[in-house]
């Protein structure tokens, strides 16, 4: 009995060295594993962020100041009384609108969404290092939510483009931008789905959906795979839940601003 029990114990013995041992074996694997990880995450930060910009769209825009209609006093006596003040005059209002963009070209071509350009009289770029230029919008699609824009400048590094028809679903997803101004901002998802239809205001129905974290501001930011190659144009979020964002895949967005570039 003392015997059998004697061997109880040292096979329990046995049985947890060897689990430590393969515990100590495995831990290193998967911490190197975690680490290659995100050095790739940081390496898509430094190759892609010099390419993203931030956008600043000024408008002018009137308004009507508070107060009761023109007709207000009409048909009662007091109609000719105020009417002896005059009309209250329109208000002109510069309205500033945030966004992002993406280098495509060394000449100052920069990719972005209409609806953050549209109506604009004056458009500031903010580049990776700091430098703020004017910009002008050389051909903006409303339909596609895709617009181009030039600056005149040097020192410019394009993304790389990739191509939208091969992402899958479930491959990582980053998105880059300004959500509320606040510029160079990375996050990180997966593609969520591919050939989305029935969102949006347009008559275009086939977005990439991500989970990665998408704000106001990150319109017109790029949305790129592991490998830093820029897969959609970011886009639009659902106003029903967090966690859904949808982008406008590369290929579509070159082949409508390709009339755009001289």
């Amino acid at each position: 009995m003392r015997l059998r029990i004697g061997l109880i114990f040292l096979s329990l013995g046995a049985l947890a060295l060897f689990m430590g041992v393969w515990q100590a074996e495995r831990s290193p694997a998967y911490g190197a594993a975690a680490m290659g990880l995100q050095e790739d995450f940081i390496k898509v930060a430094e190759q892609v962020m010099p390419s993203v910009v931030s956008l600043k769209a000024v408008r002018v825009v009137t308004v009507k100041p508070w107060g009761p209609p023109e007709d207000f006093f009409k048909g009662t006596p007091f109609e000719g009384t105020f009417r002896e003040f005059g009309a209250s005059q329109p208000i002109r209002r510069r309205q500033v609108g945030q966004g992002s963009g993406l280098i495509i070209d060394k000449r100052g071509y920069i990719l972005t969404n209409h609806h953050v350009v549209a109506g604009s009289q004056q458009i500031l770029v903010r580049l990776n290092d700091g430098r703020e230029l004017q910009g002008r919008v050389l051909g903006s699609d409303p339909r596609f939510d895709v617009a181009l824009v030039q600056v005149q400048t040097h020192g410019l590094k394009p993304a790389v483009l990739g191509d939208s028809s091969q992402i899958r679903v479930g491959q990582w997803a980053i998105a880059m931008g300004s959500p509320f101004g606040l510029e160079q901002t990375m996050t990180v998802g997966v593609v969520s789905a591919t050939g989305r239809r029935g969102v949006g205001q347009g008559h275009y129905g086939d977005f990439i959906q991500t989970d990665a974290s998408i704000n106001p501001g990150n319109s017109g930011g790029p949305l790129v795979d592991i490998n830093g190659r820029v897969i959609g144009l970011n886009s639009m979020i659902s106003a029903q839940g967090q966690g859904i964002g949808f982008a406008i895949p590369i290929n579509l967005a070159k082949k409508i601003i390709a009339p755009w570039l001289k």
